[in-house]
C-alpha cells in the first residue's frame, strides 16, 4: 500500500479537490518522519484523529496563512473529511473513531465537522462568513443520478417513496433553472403543460427536457390517481399530500443531500443552477425574476475560474453584430 497511489486515485475521481488534499498531505509529511507506504502507512492512517486534522487546518490558516476566508477553510475541512471517507471505502485500513466522527451529523457533540466549524467560526484570521459553495460538477452528477433513480419506478408504494420522488423533481428543477426553494413551493399543477412540455415559473414559460417532462407526467398521474393531491393544487407535497413547509427540511432534501454528498443546504443546488444560467448568458435581472434569488445570492454564483470565464466571454463576443467586419 502506497500513500501516493491513494492520493492519485482520489484526485482522479475528485479532481476538484486536488489542492486541498495536497495541502493536507504537506502537513502530514512534515509531521510524519517515517515511510508513507507499507506497514508504517497503515500505522499512520489508523492513528490519525480529528485533532490531527484540526491541527492541519490551523497550520494552513495560522502558520502559513494559506486560507484567509471562512469559506475556503470550510472547504478544506470538508475535502479532508471526504478523503478519509474515500480511504474507508477503498482500503482495508480501519480507524473507526475517525470514520464515525466524520459520518456523524455535524450537530452531534463529537462530530468531525462540529470541531472544524467551531474553530473556523471563531478564528479572527479568517475573513467573511461561511458561504455555501455551488455544487461541483461531480456532486451535480451524483445528485442527478440519484434523482433519476427515484423516478424510475412509477409505482411509489409508500409515503417515503413519494417524498423521495418529489424531492428528486425539486432537486432537478433547482439544478436546471436555479429556482429557489421558496419559489418551488408556489408552483401548481396548473403551471405544468404536459402536452407542450413546459412549466410556468414566475410568469416565464420554461422548456422542460424530455426526460423531466415525462417524469413530471408520471408523478402527476400517480398523485391524481391516488388522491394525494394537495387542496391548493400545489405541485410539491410530502408523501401524505401535505404541501412542503417553509423550512427546507420538510421536503426531505437536506437529509438526502447529507447522505449523498455530505452537505445539507439547498443553497448549493440553487447556486449551481444559477451558475448554469450565467454561463448561458442570462442577465442578473432576468435570473432574479425567474429564480426568486436575491442579488447577493446571484453575485455569489459568479464564475471565478479564469479559463472558463475567458471561454464564455469570447463565445459571447463573437456573436456581436458585425463582429467579422471589425
Amino acid at each position: 500500500m502506497n500513500y501516493q497511489k491513494i492520493i492519485d486515485d482520489f484526485i482522479t475521481e475528485y479532481p476538484d479537490y486536488k489542492s486541498d488534499v495536497m495541502n493536507f498531505t504537506e502537513y502530514l509529511e512534515i509531521h510524519w518522519g517515517n515511510s508513507l507506504s507499507g506497514e508504517p502507512l497503515r500505522i499512520l492512517l489508523k492513528g490519525i484523529d480529528v485533532e490531527f486534522i484540526l491541527q492541519s487546518l490551523i497550520y494552513n490558516v495560522e502558520d502559513i496563512q494559506r486560507y484567509k476566508s471562512k469559506t475556503k477553510a470550510k472547504r478544506y475541512a470538508t475535502v479532508v473529511g471526504l478523503f478519509f471517507n474515500y480511504i474507508r471505502k477503498t482500503t482495508d485500513i480501519t480507524n473507526p473513531e475517525l470514520y464515525d466522527a466524520i459520518s456523524f451529523n455535524r450537530l452531534r457533540e463529537n462530530s468531525y465537522m462540529k470541531r472544524m466549524m467551531a474553530y473556523i467560526e471563531k478564528c479572527d484570521l479568517l475573513a467573511g462568513i461561511v458561504e455555501q459553495e455551488p455544487l461541483t460538477f461531480m456532486q451535480a452528477e451524483e445528485l442527478l443520478a440519484w434523482s433519476n433513480e427515484q423516478l424510475e419506478d412509477t409505482e411509489w408504494g409508500g409515503a417515503t417513496d413519494l417524498k423521495k420522488a418529489m424531492a428528486a423533481i425539486g432537486i432537478k428543477m433547482m439544478m436546471l433553472y436555479g429556482i429557489t426553494y421558496r419559489e418551488l413551493r408556489k408552483i401548481k399543477w396548473e403551471n405544468f403543460d404536459e402536452y407542450y412540455g413546459f412549466i410556468i415559473v414566475n410568469g416565464f414559460e420554461l422548456r422542460l427536457p424530455p426526460k423531466l417532462s415525462r417524469q413530471l407526467q408520471q408523478v402527476q398521474k400517480f398523485v391524481f390517481q391516488n388522491k394525494v393531491k394537495s387542496n391548493d393544487d400545489l405541485l410539491f407535497i410530502d408523501g401524505n399530500g401535505e404541501p412542503w413547509g417553509e423550512i427546507t427540511s420538510s421536503s426531505g432534501i437536506p437529509d438526502y443531500l447529507g447522505t449523498l454528498i455530505e452537505m445539507t443546504s439547498v443553497t448549493s443546488i440553487v447556486k449551481y443552477g444559477i451558475g448554469q444560467l450565467l454561463k448561458a448568458g442570462l442577465s442578473d435581472s432576468v435570473i432574479k425574476k425567474i429564480t426568486g434569488a436575491s442579488d447577493k445570492l446571484i453575485q455569489g454564483c459568479l464564475l471565478t475560474e479564469d479559463d472558463e470565464l475567458k471561454k464564455i466571454i469570447n463565445n459571447k463576443i463573437v456573436m456581436a453584430e458585425l463582429y467579422y467586419e471589425f
